[in-house]
């Protein structure tokens, strides 16, 4: 953003209140998606998300009227009872608050995903940085620095100024070439790959209905990713 400050300056202007919208929306999905994984395993958490891209499909049909194809509801339908699989495995783990809180972070994603879309002429990026002095604020209150240790640090850094800030820089890149929903689903990969690493890593195994369950979703949308890609463009 240094870098390119003068654009990131014409475009703050431009952007007006979407991108204090933008920053809003994200700053209340960071914080709760950390909320959900203190609250939740992991896979379960994940799979919620599976919710995002069908969820950004409607907003964007009602909001921005961009098309939703008859197989993307079938998908949505079959992405449902998926996600009734997961969730009845969270209630039986006693993970119910931490599945609420991925809701609302996957809440938070699709109206960011539709505002990004709605504003793609002008370039959304600072809402990132915006987002984070919001949600950085909101956690000042019940952060204990004093309690991280030198060990700890290269995790943060990795997880705020790598994952999150390069993960959402790609993201916000993604929205002004493609739909919404598209951009979403294709999010999905880390629905694959986050229960993988976790259970690799720090010998967290998902249940079974958590795993029956995701994959139902993701089967639901690499349908769905699949017969959009054999639709005519143009």
């Amino acid at each position: 953003m240094i870098w390119q400050r003068r654009s990131i300056l014409v475009d703050s202007r431009n952007a007006g209140s979407a991108l204090l919208m933008s920053a809003v929306l994200l700053a209340g999905s960071f914080v709760s998606f950390i909320l959900a994984l203190g609250l939740a395993p992991v896979a379960n958490v994940l799979i919620m998300f599976g919710a995002t891209p069908f969820i950004t499909a409607i907003a964007a049909r009602v909001f921005l009227g961009e098309p939703l194809h008859g197989h993307t509801i079938l998908a949505m339908l079959a992405a449902v009872v998926g996600l009734a699989l997961s969730v009845a495995g969270s209630l039986q783990a006693g993970a119910l608050a931490g599945m609420a809180m991925a809701l609302v972070v996957v809440l938070c994603m699709s109206g960011n995903y539709v505002v990004v879309r709605h504003r793609r002429d002008v370039g959304m990026a600072p809402s990132i940085w915006l987002a984070g002095v919001i949600s950085a604020l909101v956690a000042l209150p019940f952060a204990h620095p004093e309690n991280v240790t030198w060990g700890q640090l290269p995790w943060l850094f990795a997880l705020s100024p790598g994952q999150l800030a390069v993960g959402l820089l790609l993201y916000m890149a993604s929205l002004k070439r493609i739909p919404a929903g598209r951009a979403a689903l294709l999010g999905l990969l880390e629905l694959v790959l986050g229960p993988i690493w976790v259970w690799l890593f720090d010998g967290e195994k998902p249940g079974d209905l958590t795993l029956i369950g995701g994959a139902v979703v993701i089967g639901a949308a690499a349908a769905n990713v699949w017969l959009d890609s054999r639709r005519p463009t143009g």
